[in-house]
């Protein structure tokens, strides 16, 4: 069964992150959110509970959790970041006002909103969206990894004793006359003379302090974010990381570049020993988009 849905829409030089999920049996609930630069802007809550008559229908819950991703997707390419936050508000609103006064669970008819008919009546149709499964994975903040300054230690090499006594080709040597040269006759010439250096403005991304990664490994990812030649520094650049892999679901992070263009992701490589796996890191920034991959061994 799909557990959810993960989408990145742009609006207005915004890029908007739209998560639709199943939060499970326990709870019955399709969870629909928009981030913003990690902020929760907006939320879309819908019960299935009325397709769960002893035995959950697994094919209809898949299309309603689709319709529902593609539905919150359509608005935020439309620009109606503001209705969804509004009627988030009334949602929230009406909940605390039936829990005061019933005291008790209203049934999943009640809760149930109008969010669908007023998308579908003016959003703009869109090609179908492009979405991932996935599962996200918080991890505990983790100490530096401190390297020891150590100096390899120097080889030292021992000499026979009769190293010295040893005979010199000298007959080797030959000894020429030195060639005399006028300083008119010189012309200095650059080593780099008649070859042109490429120039470009285009995004670029290094990832600090670069190692081998493998399945398993909790790691602290450091990534640079430059634009041109010159490698000026981006700041406030979206970042993406993904690890996908065949023999598990891909894991999905966010980041921002500070004002000196870094940003540290601290991330949970998933344990896998057969199949292959690749990390990808995505950038966006002034509407300008770049992507780099690094492989991921099996522990």
């Amino acid at each position: 069964m799909i557990s959810g849905f993960n989408t990145d829409v742009e609006h207005n030089g915004v890029v908007y992150h739209i998560q639709t999920e199943d939060k499970g049996l326990s709870s019955q609930v399709i969870v629909s959110l928009v981030y913003d630069r990690g902020t929760i802007l907006a939320s879309k809550r819908t019960p299935y509970n009325d397709l769960n008559d002893g035995i959950l229908d697994e094919a209809a819950l898949s299309d309603r959790l689709s319709h529902q991703h593609k539905l919150i997707c359509a608005a935020v390419r439309a620009g109606r970041i503001g209705d969804l936050q509004q009627m988030t508000g009334r949602a929230r609103a009406a909940k605390r006002e039936a829990a005061a006064e019933a005291k008790v669970e209203l049934p999943a008819a009640e809760v149930r909103e109008t969010l669908e008919e007023s998308l579908a009546a003016s959003a703009v149709p869109v090609a179908p969206i492009e979405t991932q499964r996935v599962i996200t994975v918080s991890t505990p903040e983790t100490a530096p990894i401190e390297i020891p300054a150590e100096a390899p230690p120097s080889t030292n090499v021992e000499l026979e004793d009769d190293f010295f006594d040893l005979p010199l080709f000298e007959d080797a040597v030959t000894i020429i006359d030195e060639i005399q040269l006028l300083p008119e006759d010189i012309e200095v010439v650059s080593e780099l003379s008649g070859i042109d250096r490429p120039h470009n403005e285009n995004l670029s991304v290094d990832i600090l302090g670069e190692t081998k990664f493998k399945g398993g490994d909790r790691i602290s990812l450091n990534i640079l974010v430059c634009r041109g030649t010159d490698r000026r520094i981006v700041k406030d650049a979206q970042i993406v990381v993904k690890v996908l892999g065949s023999a598990f679901r891909p894991v999905i992070f966010h980041a921002q570049s500070d004002a000196n263009g870094l940003a540290r992701i601290h991330l949970q490589i998933p344990h896998f020993q057969a199949g292959r796996a690749a990390m990808v890191v995505r950038v966006i920034a002034d509407g300008e988009e770049f992507e780099t991959r690094r492989l991921v061994t099996p522990a």
